[in-house]
């Protein structure tokens, strides 16, 4: 088996469960802590009432992600851990949004659910963007720092669900270690500090997102979403630029950050409602992704708080606008960003130059 990035976090939870295990023993406290852990990730994939380690949106009986390990008590989930190095491997951007339901769920069920992952990674790359990060002719050096968008959905998630959503560094592991054996003496009802170590882990994650709010600098958030008649709908909605191809080819990685973003959308925003707005997709394409054996599609696409539009329902009042978007429904956009165009689409929402049916 390669030494994946899956596997390696792995083996460092093994590593600090033993640690834990010692600490708990020096401190007197004999508890009946277990790790439940997988070689194989086909195992994660069953429920954790099954054995496995994935848990269910209990609004909507959904199966979100599965997570790679989790301390038990007495068969009870303690805390629940999803872990990366994917900002080490590349992940720059919205590819860190892949993870996110995996921990969001376990957080929806009343558990500590924590992802575990370098705030700031570097990866090789055929470009520097500095003179610093070239290593050499054949080799350079990016960087990628932890999702504003998942951290900001993380502490929204905690603020609202009666379970916690924690991002941890994961060259951070004694902060992991408190939060378990913390977890422990609480359940015990042994004198403990687990609020204060959760709280020091949100304010981490606060002091990570800096002064700029998540969406900030975004071409994909609408700040006045306009229905046909006049009337505004939301003050915070977000269009997708995913074609039928993107979400039904290449393993359907763009539908796993598709539910990411969704689920952060749904609990940013404080709108009864969450608009999604998927100007690439028409009617048809819409009914066929419905029917799909997907669990991300079935979460977006029948979501009580997730009202879905496509370009059929959209109302433009510059015909020239409507013909770009509708020449470009088959382009790649991994290939041709349309960053422009984007931009003008994501003006022409906010003034009411396009509109949606309700």
């Amino acid at each position: 088996m390669a030494y994946t990035s899956d596997l390696r976090i792995k083996n460092t939870l093994k590593s600090l469960h033993i640690e834990i295990l010692n600490e708990l023993i020096s401190n007197g406290i004999n508890s009946n802590l277990k790790l439940r852990i997988f070689d194989e990730s086909n195992e994660d994939s069953r429920l954790f009432e099954d054995g496995g380690l994935t848990f269910k949106d209990p609004y909507v009986d959904l199966k979100l992600g599965s997570n790679d390990a989790g301390w038990i008590l007495d068969d009870k989930p303690l805390v629940i851990v999803e872990g990366t190095f994917g900002t080490e491997r590349g992940q720059f951007g919205d590819g860190q949004l892949n993870r996110f339901s995996h921990s969001a769920g376990v957080a929806m069920n009343g558990y500590i659910g924590v992802t575990f992952v370098p705030f700031r990674g570097e990866s090789y790359s055929k470009t520097g963007t500095k003179p610093k990060d070239i290593v050499s002719n054949n080799i350079k050096l990016k960087y990628a720092t932890i999702h504003k968008g998942f951290l900001t959905g993380a502490i929204k998630i905690s603020e609202k669900e009666i379970g916690w959503f924690l991002v941890i560094d994961s060259y951070n592991k004694t902060q992991l270690k408190k939060i378990v054996i913390e977890a422990v003496k609480q359940k015990m009802n042994i004198k403990n500090e687990l609020n204060l170590a959760i709280q020091e882990v949100l304010s981490n994650m606060r002091n990570s997102i800096g002064n700029k709010a998540y969406g900030e600098n975004s071409n994909q958030i609408i700040n006045d979403l306009i229905d046909e008649n006049g009337n505004v709908l939301s003050k915070r909605a977000r269009f997708y630029t995913q074609n039928y191809n993107a979400l039904t080819t290449s393993e359907k990685r763009d539908g796993h950050g598709m539910l990411g973003k969704n689920l952060i959308e749904i609990y940013a925003s404080d709108d009864v409602l969450t608009y999604s707005i998927f100007i690439r997709l028409r009617n048809n394409e819409v009914q066929k992704l419905k029917a799909r054996n997907s669990k991300e599609f079935k979460y977006i696409f029948n979501h009580p708080k997730v009202a879905v539009r496509c370009f059929d329902n959209l109302v433009f009042t510059d015909e020239k606008l409507r013909s770009k978007l509708l020449n470009i429904i088959d382009t790649n956009m991994f290939q041709e960003r349309q960053t422009l165009l984007l931009k003008e689409i994501q003006q022409a929402f906010n003034e009411g130059l396009i509109r949606v049916t309700e």
